[in-house]
């Protein structure tokens, strides 16, 4: 919504410098409180929230239609509170419904204060216009935003339905996932990149799903066998997320996901690759797994302190793990005071 937001501002703003007018403000509607509230208003650093139902703009919602009030201090639809509050003398107005590609009102435009005097026709006509594009506008976003709400939410609730398979283990992917975000913070990682790595650090223990309780729940160590099934849930989670049709910016999740064992060395698995063989995605949520694991609680065993976390980490730099992922992560920890700044220095 911020770049709506930048958009919608310089729409107030030129809108109120074609019109000759002091300011400019959008009302959305918010359909759970019933109120209108001040997207975008010109010379205000407040949000303006009032009922759908008060005042000029909540007269142009309710009729959707236009309203030119030549004397807003004297009309009794007026409401001053706000004027009250601000110390701005509101002396007309210019109110056009923001109706939407399918009729339904979503807000009102609203400008004020005619420096030439009163607003004519033409501003009106213009006005009427100027909230049609913006209604477009608006509407394309919100679709885009509530659409990523939906993928996010459905993302958040297959990272869920695998974590509680494990009650002991609940938990580990939204801690992974916190770690990466952090560490691509610090790396300068920026989307659409960063999303990717982010949704696959989410998903990167999917294809745990397919692993028998016995075996994932076991108490004590595992077997080679049992350890060769565990293993299996990488190339699970590849096939499962392969099969989910990610947006070009997010084309990669299922590499990055299905990279999380790999080592620098070639040692990792499923497929062994080495150096930059791994994506940068694999590196960052391996770095990330391996901490969280350690520093957490396991059937067969207790959570080691950060200092032995990192002491293990840090032996398998350049090896194992990639140096610079690894120093963000120290430097996400010397951020918050878990170790001291003279503590596990990489160069």
């Amino acid at each position: 919504m911020r770049d709506l937001h930048s958009l919608i501002t310089l729409l107030a703003s030129e809108t109120s410098t074609i019109l000759n007018s002091e300011r400019s403000t959008v009302f959305l509607y918010d359909s759970k409180t019933n109120d209108l509230w001040s997207f975008v208003a010109e010379g205000e650093d407040n949000q303006i929230r009032f009922n759908s139902s008060v005042g000029i703009a909540g007269l142009t919602f309710q009729n959707q239609k236009a309203f030119t009030i030549e004397d807003a201090q004297s009309d009794s639809r007026f409401n001053k509170n706000n004027d009250l509050q601000t110390g701005f003398l509101t002396r007309n107005i210019l109110a056009v419904p923001i109706n939407n590609p399918s009729s339904r009102c979503i807000g009102v435009f609203q400008v004020i204060n005619c420096k030439d005097g009163t607003f004519t026709d033409v501003d009106l006509e213009f006005l009427e216009a100027v909230a049609s594009e913006a209604a477009v506008i608006i509407e394309n976003v919100q679709l885009l935003e509530s659409r990523k709400r939906m993928f996010e939410s459905m993302i958040k609730a297959l990272t869920t339905s695998i974590e509680a398979r494990d009650p002991l283990t609940a938990g580990h992917s939204f801690d992974v996932t916190f770690y990466v975000q952090k560490i691509t913070t610090i790396m300068g990682i920026e989307s659409p990149m960063k999303d990717a790595i982010y949704y696959a650090a989410l998903l990167h223990d999917y294809g745990k799903i397919g692993i028998p309780d016995r075996i994932l729940k076991k108490p004590g160590a595992l077997t080679d066998d049992e350890y060769a099934i565990i293993k299996t849930h990488v190339e699970h989670t590849r096939n499962i997320l392969s099969s989910i049709e990610f947006e070009d910016d997010l084309a990669d999740v299922p590499t990055f996901a299905a990279q999380h064992h790999e080592k620098l060395d070639g040692s990792g698995y499923p497929l062994g690759l080495r150096g930059d063989e791994i994506s940068l995605g694999g590196r960052i949520i391996s770095v990330a797994d391996v901490f969280e694991a350690l520093t957490a609680k396991r059937h067969y065993r207790d959570p080691f302190p950060i200092n032995k976390a990192l002491s293990i980490i840090l032996s398998g730099v350049d090896t194992a793990f990639d140096r610079n992922v690894v120093k963000a992560l120290l430097q996400y920890l010397r951020d918050i005071g878990k170790i001291d700044v003279d503590e596990f220095h990489l160069e």
